[in-house]
């Protein structure tokens, strides 16, 4: 018996390629999970593109998903990663129209199975920032020539000798004791604390260096251990830290007084190059030498103008010349004193005279009469007068009442 296939009813709307794609990708891009996410994988088929992208798979046992790595978030990781490696990455799903790929674009890049160490790396970090550790304001100055170097390190590998080469080439002479310790593993942090300890108690060494080379974090992981923290902070000498390579960065890096990305770096920070404080001397000494031949001749024609001058050669026409210079101001002192006398007698006789015309009583004498009325106001016009007022008359000799009898003003018109 034949099966009859139901009919599909004609769609009354059909969507694009693109719209379809776009409606995904909506979903994909908007969804709360899809767009932060942690997935951990083995890269495969990676691409660094010279524009400074990385492009790659990620995959397990079971299933492969494409991923990304734009250049303005690469610069941000400092993990390196390569074909082969188990990673962690986290970023957001996004969905590639033009292939109708989806891929997850990375934000974010660590080894796999190292997410616990990060977790006490930051929270240790944050303790010890609260604390103060990392202020600038404690870390203490490195000595400009130190009498010795201190290094804790292995007394194996390429550290200690990078560290030896340097310093060896910049100061041929200058003492290096070494502390070897292990610088990863069990009982690490133990052995680094204690030969900071030794090296802080032992009076030959100015500075100290704590190194060891590039690793995973849990190679470098016993410079993040809190008693290590702890024992650089307290150290009463400056340690430089050079810990793993320049992209590394150990809590024993933050804490140090000064970080070198490199142990070379840090033998470099440590001691100057003997050539040139030989040759800064050479030039200070011949500066000096100059300054001491200036001085020298300065004061011999010093020397030689006092031998010329004739007061040394004759003292007494020093003293006959201040004699004359005294007598001279004295002279000056009793003419100054003697006119200052006779123009203050001059200002003295004109104002008396002025004083003495001003006398109502020379007036007096002169013929003047003064009258004042029954007030003992003076009476200084006719209009203060009338007939019958009793007036004093003031003469130089003494005074006389009399009544007035009739008064006349000037006009010549007679009142009263």
């Amino acid at each position: 018996m034949a099966i009859i296939k139901p009919a599909i009813p004609f769609p009354a709307k059909v969507l694009s390629v693109e719209s379809l794609t776009k409606y995904i990708k909506d979903i994909v891009e908007n969804d709360s999970l899809l767009s932060s996410v942690w997935v951990q994988g083995e890269i495969s088929n990676l691409v660094k593109a010279a524009s400074g992208h990385c492009y790659f798979t990620l995959k397990d046992d079971k299933a492969v998903i494409k991923a990304c790595l734009w250049a303005g978030n690469r610069k941000y990781i400092t993990t390196n990663f390569k074909n082969g490696d188990l990673v962690m990455i986290y970023g957001g799903l996004s969905l590639y129209a033009p292939r109708g790929e989806y891929q997850i674009v990375v934000t974010d890049l660590r080894p796999a199975g190292i997410g616990a160490l990060y977790e006490a790396y930051e929270k240790l970090k944050n303790k010890l920032q609260a604390e103060g550790l990392f202020d600038q304001e404690r870390k203490l100055p490195l000595p400009f020539l130190p009498k010795g170097v201190g290094v804790v390190t292995s007394s194996t590998g390429a550290v200690i000798k990078d560290i030896y080469r340097v310093i060896r080439r910049r100061f041929k002479n200058m003492p290096i004791y070494l502390v070897p310790v292990k610088v990863q593993g069990d009982g690490a942090a133990k052995e680094i604390v204690t030969g900071i300890e030794r090296l802080n108690a032992d009076s030959r060494v100015d500075v100290i260096i704590v190194a060891r080379g590039g690793g995973s974090l849990e190679d470098l992981w016993a410079f993040n251990e809190e008693p290590v923290a702890r024992a650089i902070s307290d150290s009463k000498k400056p340690i430089i830290s050079a810990v793993g390579h320049e992209t590394d960065t150990t809590i024993a890096d933050l804490v140090a007084d000064k970080r070198a990305a490199t142990p070379s770096v840090a033998g470099e920070l440590v001691v100057p190059v003997k050539d040139d404080l030989i040759e800064l001397i050479k030039q200070k000494k011949q500066r000096l030498n100059r300054i001491i031949k200036s001085i020298f001749t300065i004061q011999k024609q010093r020397y030689e103008k006092c031998a010329q001058c004739r007061f040394l050669i004759k003292p007494s026409l020093l003293v006959a010349e201040r004699r004359n210079n005294v007598m001279n101001l004295s002279r000056e002192l009793d003419i100054g004193f003697k006119t200052f006398i006779d123009n203050l007698k001059h200002k003295f006789e004109l104002l008396n005279a002025r004083f003495i015309s001003l006398d109502p009583i020379v007036l007096l004498k002169r013929g003047y009469i003064m009258a004042t009325d029954e007030k003992g106001k003076v009476v200084t016009s006719v209009a203060m007068l009338k007939k019958g007022l009793a007036l004093k008359l003031g003469f130089a000799d003494g005074y006389a009442g009399v009544t007035v009898d009739n008064v006349i003003v000037s006009e010549g018109e007679e009142n009263g």
